[in-house]
């Protein structure tokens, strides 16, 4: 391979694929970049065998070639280089790179035993406004599980039936279901993509233009500008989360979201539970108001923000963390609390959008 290119195309390309790199060191090979030469692009590639992100950025090609180098090095090198022009010649598994009157070697990997990063099979594709599925994923990336020990909780469930798509997570404590209209599509699909692919999806995504889905039984092609993202899908049974929603309620608020954020914010400061291991609120709702008093060794708080308050009083106790989190994707001035009790599920919907939700379970406490 011998190519020539700028500093900012190896920067693009290495920040688009980096995150794919594989931090374990059971294959030392997927601790690389594969570099490989196309129709006057260089292709950057990485994968963990979960994931696999392709970027292709336009460079002069001088004679076709590809090679596997080490991540954390080829980054590192890439970001020092001075700019001006730079060129990379490849001798068997190894590059030399050229830049000024000085040139810097990297040994690298053979690149025949690098998996194969390919789009996943099928004449069905999905097209989505970029902006709206980025900010579906902002409203529902929360609530995954961090623990792998029920692995179909560390995802956002995939669900497409014709126009409707729906992203939908839950940690078990919580849950948040964000729906929307594709116009024009006719096509079907359920799956659990992983909570690192919606990362990535969600990291380079740019709000306009359109991202392709290609999908099969076990894997997902996301196809948007020039990067390519191929993820296995999580095997196992989504709950069936439209049973879990509580249909009605006992007590209704609407809250403003600035000053129940604040508030929150002020009160869990001294809300430190060192049994749970949380940090809790707790809500005396009464008389359309909401009364949050904290006490600890290092403190006290009393507030009291007025609400519009339909049916009856009730006291709920929170994670302040799971409250905040929905406040902070949460666009409306203000919020619709829905609950039926102490020891209910509490639904958050923004005010005129019936799009969205997030369903909370009490403490009990």
């Amino acid at each position: 391979m011998k190519i020539l290119c700028k500093k900012e195309d190896l920067i693009t390309g290495v920040n688009t694929v980096q995150r794919a790199v594989s931090s374990k060191n059971t294959h030392p090979i997927l601790q690389g970049i594969r570099l490989r030469t196309e129709d006057s692009n260089l292709w950057f590639e990485a994968t963990d065998l979960e994931i696999g992100i392709r970027c292709k950025v336009p460079v002069n090609i001088l004679e076709e070639g590809e090679v596997v180098l080490p991540a954390r090095l080829f980054s590192e090198i890439t970001r020092k280089l001075p700019d001006t022009e730079i060129k990379i010649e490849s001798v068997d598994n190894n590059i030399n790179i050229f830049y000024d009157n000085s040139d810097f070697a990297i040994n690298g990997y053979d690149p025949e035993e690098y998996p194969e990063i390919a789009e996943t099979s099928s004449t069905d594709e999905i097209e989505i406004p970029a902006d709206l599925f980025k900010n579906m994923i902002r409203q529902t990336i929360f609530a995954c599980a961090l623990e792998e020990t029920r692995p179909v909780f560390t995802g956002i469930l995939l669900e497409i039936e014709q126009e409707n798509i729906s992203l939908v997570s839950t940690d078990t404590h919580r849950l948040a279901c964000s729906n929307a209209l594709i116009a024009g599509n006719d096509k079907e699909f359920r799956g659990i993509i992983p909570s690192k692919t919606m990362q990535e999806i969600s990291r380079l995504l740019n709000d306009d233009g359109i991202l392709n889905i290609k999908c099969n039984n076990s894997k997902v092609t996301f196809n948007f500008d020039t990067v390519q993202i191929l993820t296995r899908l999580i095997e196992g049974q989504f709950p069936s989360y439209k049973q879990i929603v509580p249909q009605s309620c006992n007590t209704k608020l609407h809250v403003n979201s600035r000053k129940l954020m604040d508030t929150v914010e002020r009160a869990s400061l001294l809300s430190k539970d060192n049994y749970l291991k949380t940090n809790t609120v707790r809500f005396n709702i009464e008389n359309s108001q909401i009364n949050i008093n904290q006490y600890s060794e290092l403190g006290k708080i009393s507030e009291q923000i007025d609400v519009d308050q339909d049916g009856e009083d009730v006291a709920i106790s929170f994670n302040a963390k799971y409250i905040l989190d929905i406040l902070k994707v949460v666009e409306t001035e203000n919020i619709i609390m829905e609950t039926s009790g102490s020891f209910s599920p509490c639904i958050f919907r923004p005010e005129n959008n019936d799009d969205y939700l997030c369903l909370v379970l009490p403490l009990r406490n």
